[in-house]
């Protein structure tokens, strides 16, 4: 396939090598994208995870510092994107070197976002029939629900990029909307009343903090993946403020209001509850979708990485991938799978860790100093692993930035004690 043809096909063909300067994207579509991602149940979940186990005001005050305190870590891996136009899996070439990025980084990226993937469809497909059944007396087999969201999320994963922003383009305006009047009617249905009820406190603020950030704590990396079609430092910090925080911010707000009043996080439960199944289901399937269809693209940037394939690879790996995790999903297996992709997210924080010290502290923030390594750098992988199991063990204080500082430090007193790089050090 030529040049030409790539571009009428309309699928994405740059996957490891430099985003070209015309390729390069405005920052608001860039916002709408990371946007979509936050527009979530899970979102919602974590406020009402916060809402149950502590008062109101605390709830939110511990969302908030968490978010912010995300948003620093993700501004840092989205201007190395930036700066460099290539996806995360080939940044750390240069921290873990060529192979332990493949073998390592983009395993562990891949395994998690086809769990993800997989796990995410079948919640949807469970759902899809479980509203259809009780809102309009249509019985729609679960395994066919998964199947026809799980292809419908694939196919806009495999085009790329392009129809990813699209989706999130129209899609994040009309999610907003119909949040925010769920949480209205659920408000003026149910009252205010509960809002300020007594709760018992089982969880400190750190606590609370600990939890908002573990859940994005994948994103201080994969966002490069998607920064690398950022044309500066200032359009990724405008993208990743604009887009991540105010929807971070509403889906926490609506999770604990909507926990506190009427005892149900789930926005989309909400509306079916007070007789808005369709607007239900619209939240259910666009919020699954606009996060759902960025698991399958990464996994597919990796799996490239990992198969030593070429660029114009990624559509057909991203299918076959996607294909497997939705067949797995139809099976069950995703439920068994569960725990361990959970547990699998414990290595993330620490691995973007090593990322930004390479960059930021050892290189200075300077692209032209960056290079790839061949093989493995084992000081950059033994520094991953101290807060990876740093991560496991320790579950006191603000773990997400323990980990990174922990890695991260110890990465940059390694390099400067072994002289990695003597010329770039002096």
């Amino acid at each position: 396939m030529n040049e030409n043809e790539k571009k009428r096909s309309g699928v994405e063909t740059t996957t490891l090598t430099q985003v070209a300067p015309e390729e390069k994207k405005g920052w608001i579509e860039m916002a709408f994208l990371h946007a979509g991602v936050m527009i979530s149940v899970p979102s919602m979940l974590i406020g009402g995870l916060l809402a149950s186990a502590m008062p109101l005001t605390q709830a939110l005050l511990a969302g908030c510092i968490g978010y912010a305190l995300v948003i620093v870590f993700t501004c840092l891996g989205g201007m190395e994107g930036s700066d460099l136009s290539v996806p995360a899996c080939v940044i750390l070439q240069s921290s873990y070197g060529k192979a332990g990025s493949r073998y390592l980084n983009s395993l562990f990226f891949t395994i998690s976002m086809l769990g993800w993937f997989g796990v995410n469809t079948a919640v949807c497909g469970s759902a899809f029939t479980n509203l259809m059944a009780n809102s309009f007396g249509i019985h729609v087999p679960e395994v066919v629900s998964i199947l026809i969201w799980g292809t419908i999320m694939l196919v806009t994963a495999v085009y790329g990029i392009n129809a990813i922003g699209k989706i999130n383009t129209l899609a994040v305006p009309a999610l907003l909307i119909v949040c925010v009047v769920g949480c209205y009617l659920a408000l003026r249905n149910n009252g205010t009343a509960n809002l300020n009820a007594q709760t018992e406190t089982t969880m400190t603020l750190v606590q609370g903090i600990t939890l908002t950030t573990g859940f994005m704590s994948m994103q201080t990396m994969t966002v490069a993946d998607f920064s690398r079609y950022q044309k500066n430092r200032g359009d990724t910090l405008k993208s990743t403020v604009f887009g991540v925080l105010p929807a971070g911010i509403l889906m926490l707000v609506i999770g604990i209001l909507m926990a506190k009043a009427v005892g149900q996080y789930d926005v989309s439960q909400v509306l079916c509850d007070v007789g808005l199944p369709i607007l239900g289901m619209v939240v259910l399937i666009l919020a699954a979708w606009t996060t759902n269809t960025s698991n399958a693209y990464l996994a597919g940037i990796n799996l490239v990485n990992i198969l030593k394939l070429k660029d114009e690879k990624r559509a057909m790996v991203t299918l076959i991938a996607g294909a497997i995790g939705t067949i797995l999903a139809v099976l069950g297996i995703m439920n068994q799978f569960e725990g361990f992709i959970t547990w699998l997210g414990a290595a993330f924080a620490p691995m973007g860790g090593v990322m930004l010290s390479d960059y930021w502290l050892l290189r200075k923030g300077t692209a032209s100093k960056w290079e790839p390594v061949e093989g493995f750098v084992w000081y950059g992988i033994i520094s991953w692993l101290a807060g990876f199991v740093m991560n496991i063990f320790v579950t006191d204080g603000l773990v997400l930035v323990q980990s990174i500082a922990l890695s991260g430090l110890l990465y940059y007193v390694l390099c400067k004690a072994l002289k990695k790089d003597a010329s770039l050090l002096s």
